[in-house]
Order: structure tokens, then C-alpha cells, then sequence
């Protein structure tokens, strides 16, 4: 969560440098875009969901632009939480049997670490 405002505050003022310089049309095409990241980056940091369901699945919602993603809970091999870079803050790493790996940032770790657990 705390990389997602950041590069909220980055996009930020990266459009606001290009809008800055209007004399350079390069600098204002350049703005425009990061005002487009700025609004998938609100997006994500703003509407992104975890829903444990009753069936056995959980439901990752990455905004509105994104598409949802399910997984089976059988699936899952193991979940842990890792520290980001710097020690700012922390993840949840989901390992799934299969191989693959899912990584997502919810507000309280250990309470969503434990209610997977309890249905695992």
C-alpha cells in the first residue's frame, strides 16, 4: 500500500512538472500520460479488494481497470508475509502448488494470513 501512494505522489509530480513547462509540447504529452498513470495508480490503491468466499476461493480485485483473479484455496501451498524494500512495510506471498506466486498488500497482514489459515 505504501508503494502504491508513492507512485501516486511521483505520477503526481511528474505531471504537474510537465504541465509546468507548457512551452515544450514534448514535456505536455509527457504530463497527460502521467495524469493517466496517476488515475489507474488511485484506481488500484483506492479500490482493491480481498474477498474470502464461502466456497473455498479467494477473489483478488484490483480496481476497476484490472481483471479479477480467483484462487482455490486448496491451491495454496503456503502464506507468508515478506518485508519490502527497505523495510517500509510488509507483503503477503502467496505460494500456490502449482508453482506460481501471488503477492498482495492487505491492510492487516496477520489477520488476513490468519483467516486463510483457519479455512485452509
Amino acid at each position: 500500500m505504501l508503494l502504491d501512494w508513492a507512485a501516486i505522489l511521483m505520477f503526481t509530480l511528474g505531471a504537474l512538472y510537465g504541465f509546468w513547462h507548457r512551452e515544450n509540447s514534448i514535456l505536455v504529452v509527457l504530463g497527460v500520460m502521467f495524469v493517466l498513470l496517476t488515475m489507474v495508480a488511485l484506481d488500484k490503491a483506492l479500490h482493491t479488494i480481498y474477498v474470502l468466499t464461502d466456497d473455498g476461493k479467494l477473489t483478488i480485485r484490483r480496481g476497476r481497470f484490472k481483471k479479477s483473479k480467483t484462487i482455490l484455496l486448496a491451491d495454496i501451498k503456503e502464506v507468508k508475509t515478506l518485508p519490502l524494500a527497505f523495510r517500509l512495510g510488509s507483503y503477503v506471498l502467496i505460494e500456490l502448488k502449482d508453482g506460481k506466486v501471488e503477492s498482495i498488500q492487505p491492510e492487516t497482514s496477520e489477520a488476513f494470513i490468519a483467516a486463510i489459515r483457519k479455512r485452509l
